[in-house]
């Protein structure tokens, strides 16, 4: 008994834990979602990083545009030197200073290199701009998922609660037909045909409850959550749309498509990229200064000494101003394979931005169908849902009269549940591809 009573305290226990912690369940609308996704969902923040390592590349392409500066020092000890005639004799040691030292400075200013720093800030201007493309992108497509992911967790949802509804409408007939059976008025194969029925439902929303269970945790990990936690999205299904025609949804897909401003910006690239193959075939001129200080010289010191002066162990220091010029001569057989090669790049990335302006304005039209014949879609179905109901009552008012069989019975039944279903389906699917135009179109 005392065992007894110890597990049922347990259990209160553990129950009671779980209801403040298992059962805690967040209803967020769809702009609620989408917020938490843009600053939690893994994808989207690897994205921004890329984008902040674009603009840390931008910043290095400008400082080829600043200064460059070179500074040297360096302390040596002179080891013993000896000289001799240009025939190897006569070799003479000679008494050279035991410590060196030398200190530079330069200051270079690259003035001109045909082009090649512009076109190469350019270039990586660009790819921070594709760069953020690329996490907006990420960004919509994580919006698309959730708000389809919310849908079906709606629709599903939906579903049970139709099913619930048949299901206590069932439990209502049986309880009637249970009556008449002690009554005498009804058989008992009717009975256990009308309980298949209840089960095969029992059944199946057994297997919906368990995909909402599923869409449940891919919502939550698309927001950025742990996939235990119970997500709850708070949708309008009738919520109203606006519809602007096929030609302005083309328009706006045009000025808003990830597709095309990414397939835009990788022709800019190219044409960036070509540039600078070109720049090749220029000289690059710099401007230099710079100053020396350097001690002793050992040439000098040597041949001060054979000349009669002593021995220059002096320190000397010299400036220097100056222009340079560098031409690499192997460019001029070099640098056109490299320009064809972007060239034929360039003439891709053109063909590759007009094959994505046909691919969308294809994709644009097929949402917008869908779209405009989801309404009529939705329509048949609440027409026919109407007439299972009214169907369902006359078989009922029937079959209670005895002017019906059982299996008018069951049809009747089947049929109102399936009608309904395809009604609440019908009005999810009007907001599926509502959210589908505006994620083709760019704007979701």
């Amino acid at each position: 008994m005392r065992k007894l009573q110890f597990l049922c305290a347990s259990l209160a226990v553990a129950l009671g834990a779980c209801g403040g912690v298992c059962a805690q369940e967040r209803t967020l609308t769809l702009e609620e979602m989408f917020s938490m996704a843009d600053s939690l969902n893994a994808t989207v923040k690897a994205s921004d990083f890329g984008v902040d390592e674009a603009l840390a590349g931008v910043d290095v392409a400008r400082a080829a545009l600043l200064p460059s500066i070179e500074a040297s020092a360096s302390a040596s000890l002179i080891g013993l030197g000896y000289s001799m005639d240009r025939n190897f004799s006569n070799a003479v040691n000679e008494h050279l200073p035991l410590f060196g030292n030398n200190i530079a400075l330069q200051v270079s200013q690259v003035v001109f290199t045909g082009g090649a720093i512009k076109n190469g800030i350019k270039a990586a201007e660009i790819g921070a701009e594709m760069a953020s493309l690329n996490a907006e992108s990420n960004r919509k497509e994580v919006r698309y998922l959730i708000a389809g992911t919310s849908l079906e967790i709606t629709k599903l949802e939906n579903q049970l609660k139709v099913m619930d509804s048949n299901i206590d409408l069932i439990d209502r007939v049986l309880g009637q037909m249970r009556s008449r059976y002690d009554e005498g008025t009804v058989l008992k194969s009717d009975i256990t045909r009308y309980e298949l029925l209840l089960q095969d439902i029992k059944y199946a929303r057994l297997q919906v409850s368990s995909a909402r269970d599923i869409m449940t945790g891919k919502l939550a990990v698309a927001l950025g959550l742990d996939a235990s936690e119970k997500v709850r999205p708070d949708m309008d299904i009738d919520m109203a749309t606006t519809d602007t025609g096929a030609a302005a949804w083309l328009e706006t897909a045009r000025q808003s498509s990830s597709a095309l401003r990414g397939a835009d910006l990788a022709v800019q690239m190219k044409q960036a990229e070509l540039k600078v193959a070109k720049a090749g075939r220029m000289p690059s001129i710099a401007l230099f200064a710079g100053d020396t200080f350097n001690g002793p010289d050992v040439t000098t010191f040597i041949s001060g000494k054979m000349a009669g002066y002593g021995s220059l162990d002096k320190n000397f220091n010299f400036a220097t101003v100056g222009v340079g010029i560098k031409y690499n001569i192997d460019n001029l057989y070099k640098s056109g394979r490299t320009i064809r090669r972007s060239q034929a790049a360039l003439s891709k990335s053109v063909e590759d931005l007009a094959a994505a302006e046909q691919g969308i304005g294809l994709a644009v039209n097929a949402a917008y169908i869908d779209y405009s014949n989801s309404f009529e879609k939705l329509g048949i179905r609440t027409d026919a849902a109407a007439l299972a109901r009214e169907n369902y009552d006359l078989v009922s008012s029937r079959y209670d009269s005895g002017l019906a069989t059982m299996t008018d019975l069951l049809d009747a039944s089947s049929k109102r549940l399936e009608s309904e279903l395809e009604q609440v389906n019908s009005k999810i699917d009007v907001l599926s591809s509502w959210y589908k135009l505006l994620y083709i179109s760019g704007t979701i």
